[in-house]
Order: C-alpha cells, then sequence, then structure tokens
C-alpha cells in the first residue's frame, strides 16, 4: 500500500539528513506520515494495545439494603423487593418513601438531591396494581418485552423528554415494581430487576 511522508520544519533553515530517524529528536522538525500500522510495526507484530480492545467492565455497587429496609417495613402493605446490587460505579445515596399501597427508594448522587435534576440517578418502586407502560407518542424511543429471572416476563420502556428515562416493570401477585433509570441502558436494568427477583421477598 503507497503511503506520502513530508517534513515540516518551524526554523528559517533548510536541513537534508540521509536518515530522517535522527530528526525525530529535533524539536523544530515534525515528521507527518500516513504509513500503513504494518509497514511501521511489521505484519504479526502489532502492539498488544491495537491487537487487543477489550470493553471496559463496570464495577457494580452494593445496595444498602439492611438500612432501606426499616425505613419500609411495617409502613406499606407492599411486599419489599429489592436489589442487593445495581450497575453503577459511583457512590450513591438512597432515600425512602412509604405508603400502604406503594413505595419507592430513589437512588441519588448526592446526600441533599431530594429526588430532583442532575443528581438523580432514578428509582425502585413497588405498588399495589397498576399499569404497564404504553406508548407515548413522541415519547417512546423503545417498546418491548423482555425475559427475566424466574420466567418472569418484564416490560421495558424508553421514553425521552427533556431527557431520557429507561423503565423496566414486572408484576408478581397483583403488585407491580419498576426500576427506572435515567439515561438508562436495558441490559443494565436487566440486571437489577434479575437482582431483586431472585433477592426474594424481603
Amino acid at each position: 500500500m503507497p503511503f506520502s511522508e513530508k517534513w515540516e520544519c518551524f526554523d528559517t533553515k533548510e536541513k537534508t539528513v540521509n536518515n530522517k530517524l535522527l530528526l525525530l529528536a529535533s524539536s523544530a522538525c515534525v515528521l507527518t506520515a500516513l504509513v500503513p500500522v504494518s509497514r511501521v510495526f511489521g505484519a504479526g507484530n502489532l502492539p498488544q494495545i491495537l491487537a487487543e480492545t477489550k470493553p471496559v467492565a463496570q464495577a457494580d455497587a452494593a445496595v444498602p439494603v439492611s438500612e432501606i429496609l426499616p425505613k419500609l417495613k411495617g409502613k406499606t402493605q407492599v411486599p419489599i423487593f429489592l436489589p442487593s446490587r445495581v450497575t453503577v460505579a459511583e457512590k450513591l445515596f438512597y432515600q425512602s418513601q412509604a405508603k400502604p399501597d406503594s413505595y419507592t427508594v430513589s437512588m441519588e448522587y448526592t446526600a441533599d438531591c431530594k429526588g430532583a435534576g442532575a443528581c438523580t440517578l432514578g428509582e425502585i418502586r413497588g405498588q399495589k396494581g397498576g399499569e404497564f407502560s404504553t406508548k407515548m407518542e413522541g415519547v417512546t424511543k423503545t417498546l418491548k418485552t423482555v425475559q427475566l429471572a424466574g420466567g418472569v416476563k418484564g416490560n421495558f420502556h424508553n421514553g425521552c423528554g427533556a431527557y431520557c428515562t429507561a423503565n423496566l416493570e414486572w408484576k408478581n401477585q397483583g403488585f407491580m415494581y419498576t426500576v427506572a433509570i435515567k439515561n438508562g441502558q436495558e441490559a443494565d436494568l436487566v440486571k437489577i430487576a434479575n437482582s431483586a427477583i431472585q433477592a426474594g421477598k424481603r
């Protein structure tokens, strides 16, 4: 494969050197070239950083279930399902609210977020009754059925307004549970929902 090269110097003196590699040490000249990678490193000798590109694993964060449960138990008639872990690397703060027919656990980036704005990640909800999300014109980007742990069917909805919010909903014995994440990915919500389902009733 052909390639081109040229030297660009920032001083006013023109230099001619047989071995151009010596000029790489000069602060006055820069070699610009379009060269196939194989011509630089040799076929079969690509450096590891080019030969292997692996995705960066996102760490899971433990949910402080033992701290959340006392704020919900005895205050709601909804069976409590909470995930053991969430797919977020940052430190989170959890705020809980309980009513006889529902509960909400907010996941926030700051201790004083108060459930609004950029400091909110999302929430975990349980409620008596309720219907799955349906398509909303001009808002819905994705609406699909997903398979969850234990053969449970879930409803994934991703809608965008000022920002996008992904919801994953599933039902259990007349109660509906929801994981909602701002700018969330389907795979992450499925993982969180499966964690809650597999942990069982708290």
